[in-house]
Order: C-alpha cells, then structure tokens, then sequence
C-alpha cells in the first residue's frame, strides 16, 4: 500500500434498486418487460387485469351522476322555496293593508250609525236611513274581521315557508357533501385504474423479476427490481483505525476483481453514521467484563467518477479492493 494512503478489500459495488411492488391487488395480465432489460423511468412494466377497475370506475362515475341530480334537486326545491316565501311576504304585507282599509272603513261606517242612530232618536232621519247605516256598519265590520283572519292565514304560511327553508338547506347541504364524497371515489376509482399498470419509477434494468402472467398480487408484492446501472457506486468497509484522517473529496482507486483487477478512479463522498454492526440485525454490543475486543468497521461511500469506459462492466455486488489517498 502507498504511503499515506489506507485500503480495503471489504469493498462492493452497490446501487440503490427500486422494487417494484404494485399498489393495487388483482390478477397479473401481463408482463410487460423481459428478464435484465433496460427500462426508462416511466415504462410500463406489468399490466394487472383492469375489469374490476374500470367496473369501479364506471360505478363511481354514476354514484356522481346521481349525486349531481339530487343536489340540483335540492338547489332547484330552495330556489322554489324562495318564490313562495316572498309570496307569502307579499301576501301578509298586503294583508295588513288590507286590514288598515278595513279598519278604516270599519272606524268611519261605526261612527255614521251612530250619527244617524242619534238623529233618529231625535226624529231627524227615517227609520230606514238608520237600518242602513247599522248594515254597512255590520258590513265593514265583517271585513276588518276577514282581513284579520287573512293575515293570520299568510303569515301561518311564512311561518311554515321559514321552517321549510332551513330543512331544504340542511338537505342541500347533505346533497353537496354527497357529491364531495362522490367525486373524492370517482378519483380514487380512477386512481387505481391507473396504479392498474405498473410503471418503472427510474432509468436502470429489470432484475430479479418474480411476476408471471395468471400471479394474484396485493399491495406490496414484489413483482421485480429496478437496478439503476448509470448511478453505481462503491462501499468499503475501513477500519475504524483507517478513518482518521480519511476526508470528503480524497482520491480513491477501485480495483475489480471481475475486471481482472482493473483500476477505476473515485472520490470519497461519504461516511456512514456509525460502523457496519450497529445496522446489522443483531448490533454489536460489548459487555461490561471480560471480553475480546473486536475492532470496528465503518462503512465509507466512494463515488466512481464518471467518464471511464470499464464502469459499463460494473455489477452491483460486485467485489473490489479500495485505496484512498489521505492527502488531498
């Protein structure tokens, strides 16, 4: 090893792969890409059998159409509404005009039979002139009493129109959160129609693939991986004595054992949080008597420069042997 430089053969190509699961279930249709193809971000990888979907969506569409109506049933029941009370705003208003001519009428026809009552008591008038004026008195009594009758009858009815308003309100307002409700299923309805057809969320190769036509699959079934082949990287496990002065930005050199030990140049990028054992299932976990001290490793990302043809050949998994130059 040079001077100044520490290495690793704890080292291996990686990248970070995508599994491709599906987020609806169903029955698998079709397998839209091979074994170790390459695919773009946006491909169709599997097709998931659409009938239930589209039959949902179509149940969906009509729940909405249904819902609509009611809620124009509703909205038109209020708008009609709305004509009756100012009718029957009008019709009291016109009712308590009514009763002032009445009363009018009423006041003035009482104080004429009076008059001629009196007249006649003094032998002024004939009988009969009196017999009349008692007659228009009865007369327009009557009337004062059917214009008082007539405005308890119309404000009866605004009595009931108010009522009737807030009950067509807070029907139209169950109309409207129906609908909400409706198209809030109409968009998931059509949301999973589309999550129907599997599509490659990166650029990389279909690897692992595990979904056949005629699979049954639930959410989160693995159907394959996506290994993103342009963005590879190295992990060299140093040790914890080796890190010391190991930076950011130092020069790395990566041999490949399946390039024949081929030299590919690097750069270090990052450091893992603690070592390699405090992420594995069982972390490492000295005692507090006697025990053999083991030392530690700690997990160093290598970025692989770009620009050299051999990184075609990467895989990831791949073993490698890293040096990293400590000067800058």
């Amino acid at each position: 090893m040079p001077k100044g430089s520490v290495s690793t053969d704890a080292a291996y190509v990686q990248a970070d792969s995508s599994t491709i699961a599906p987020r609806v279930r169903g029955l698998v249709a079709e397998v839209l890409v091979a074994h170790n193809q390459a695919v773009r971000r946006g491909d169709p990888l599997v097709r998931i059998d659409p009938e239930e979907f589209d039959a949902r969506l179509a149940a969906a569409d009509a729940d909405l159409a249904n819902a609509e109506a009611a809620a124009s049933s509703a909205r038109a029941a209020l708008v009609s509404l709305d004509a009756e009370q100012r009718l029957a705003g009008s019709n009291v208003r016109a009712a308590k005009t009514a009763i002032a001519a009445a009363d009018a009428e009423n006041t003035r026809a009482q104080a004429d039979r009076r008059r001629y009552e009196d007249l006649a008591d003094s032998g002024a008038v004939a009988r009969r002139d009196v017999e009349r004026f008692r007659a228009t008195a009865i007369g327009a009594q009557s009337t004062a009493d059917r214009s008082r009758a007539q405005l308890a009858v119309a404000e009866d009815q605004a009595a009931v129109t108010a009522a009737k308003r807030a009950t067509l309100i807070a029907g139209l307002s169950q109309a409207d959160a129906a609908v909400a409700r409706a198209r809030a299923a109409l968009a998931l309805a059509r949301q999973d129609q589309g999550h129907a057809l599997v599509r490659s969320p990166i650029d990389g190769v279909v690897g692992d693939r595990q979904a056949e036509p005629g699979d049954y699959v639930q959410p989160g079934t693995r159907l394959m991986t996506i290994v993103p082949m342009k963005a590879l990287y190295v992990v060299a496990n140093f040790k914890e004595t080796q890190v010391e002065r190991m930076l950011p930005g130092q020069e790395a050199t990566i041999k490949v054992d399946a390039l024949n030990g081929k030299a590919l140049k690097g750069h270090v990028e990052s450091f893992a949080p603690g070592s390699g054992s405090q992420f594995s299932l069982l972390p490492f976990e000295p005692g507090t008597g006697n025990f053999t001290k083991i030392v530690q490793r700690v997990p160093v990302r290598i970025r692989i420069d770009p620009g050299q043809a051999e990184v075609a050949r990467l895989r990831p998994g791949l073993s490698t042997t890293v040096s990293v130059k400590l000067e800058r």
